[in-house]
């Protein structure tokens, strides 16, 4: 039956009592004004989107806790967003075991929770790659005495419901092809989460394609992952070795509209998958010893499609040689002499915004990549100044920042032909 304008269109899940003098309040009065509450503060999250807020990074527990056969994550307070609009406020640090103690602690009084997974998480039994997730409970916290009314006896009941948050582990389904290329595992791993062999279909064909790429996380998603979760980092952890390593941007995202007005491939999502590509790069980069000799292709299958490496110098800065770490990658290069060329430091920031919207470099690919030199850093590195020297690499797919324009263009730090 349709509806006529100007006509009100209720709906049961924002309803709310109505309050006024005489009225008789009951429990169930109250509870239903906090339900109304709550779905209000839902949808407006859900407008907002999901994704984490600010804090939650995970990293390795300290050493007097966290060994091989126990491992322990540290996880900073913060907040997130799951999918089904849920603020998790997680207040302070905390440590998280991955398996489960001999003598448990009691837990509280679970007394509601909307999701709940065909199986409760799957806590470390072997060497894998696993999923650290933080999910929203609701669980009881103190007792108040309740009077009795009418033939009811008095007795006690739950003085607060809090809203709480739990950390689960999942095993990820990662490939034997994956697991056996330990060199190159997390790199490998990070882009499945991403969606990366997905990536070309829309080129391929836009009016087949109407769906985000698909990722490692759909493969469990709906089975062990569910709405409540807000992913938080990917981990790989061995019997003999404990944690190997642990990889938070794969999987982190800041909070993302997902759903839109207007339903597009070319929405918010996909801009916070590439930023998220580059912040993966940055740690894991941070992880590697740097050594002039070292080649990018030892660890990485992909990489963003932009960044920065820091290069070693004559003056000592430690870092990569250009050379070594692009080997194998067809690149730009100065007409006289075999080195990157230059570029203007106030393009950096626009060429890594504008390379959000551009696909990662495979380094197993013949196509060339974008090398500069950022001129201020290498003015200031010539002058004696303590700088630390870097290359920014880019995907070939994007504009070329190199050209040099007068009154702006540096006599020895442009690019003439």
């Amino acid at each position: 039956m349709a509806s006529s304008l100007f006509t009100p269109i209720l709906n049961d899940r924002t309803r709310a009592p109505n309050f006024f003098n005489g009225r008789l309040l009951t429990g169930e009065a109250m509870t239903d004004e906090q339900r109304a509450q709550r779905t209000a503060n839902e949808l407006l999250a859900q407008a907002v989107g999901d994704g984490v807020a600010y804090g939650l990074e995970v990293s390795p527990g300290p050493t007097t806790v966290n060994t091989a056969d126990h491992p322990v994550v540290s996880v900073k307070s913060g907040v997130a967003i799951n999918r089904r609009g849920e603020i998790l406020y997680l207040g302070n640090d905390t440590h998280v075991e991955l398996v489960r103690p001999t003598d448990p602690v009691p837990e509280p009084n679970k007394i509601f929770r909307a999701c709940v997974p065909v199986t409760t998480g799957t806590y470390i039994a072997d060497a894998g790659v696993y999923l650290l997730t933080v999910s929203s409970i609701r669980a009881g916290n103190g007792l108040t005495q309740v009077s009795g009314l009418g033939d009811t006896p008095a007795g006690c009941n739950v003085k607060y419901v809090v809203d709480a948050v739990e950390f689960r582990l999942l095993e990820l389904p990662v490939d034997n092809a994956s697991l056996g290329d330990v060199a190159r595992l997390r790199n490998l791993v990070a882009y499945q989460c991403f969606g990366v062999n997905d990536l070309p279909d829309f080129a391929t064909d836009p009016f087949a394609t109407a769906t985000e790429p698909h990722t490692l996380l759909d493969d469990i998603r709906g089975t062990t992952l569910t709405n409540c979760d807000v992913p938080l980092a990917i981990l790989y952890w061995t019997a003999t070795g404990g944690i190997q390593w642990i990889d938070l941007w794969a999987v982190r995202r800041r909070v993302t509209t997902a759903m839109t007005a207007s339903p597009s491939l070319l929405d918010d999502t996909r801009l916070a998958v590439s930023e998220a590509m580059r912040e993966q790069f940055r740690m894991h980069l941070g992880t590697i010893a740097t050594s002039t000799t070292y080649s990018a292709m030892t660890n990485f299958r992909w990489l963003p499609p932009a960044g920065l490496v820091p290069l070693s110098s004559s003056s000592g800065a430690a870092g990569f040689d250009v050379q070594n770490f692009f080997d194998g990658k067809t690149w730009n290069r100065h007409i006289t002499w075999p080195s990157p060329v230059y570029m203007e430091g106030g393009m950096v920031e626009s060429l890594l915004r504008e390379s959000s919207r551009h696909p990662p470099v495979d380094l197993e690919d013949e196509e060339m990549i974008w090398l500069y030199s950022v001129r201020e850093n290498m003015r200031a590195l010539h002058t004696g100044q303590t700088v630390q020297p870097y290359v920014v690499f880019a995907n070939a797919n994007l504009p070329y920042y190199g050209e040099a324009r007068i009154h702006r263009a540096h006599v020895n730090y442009a690019n003439f032909v």
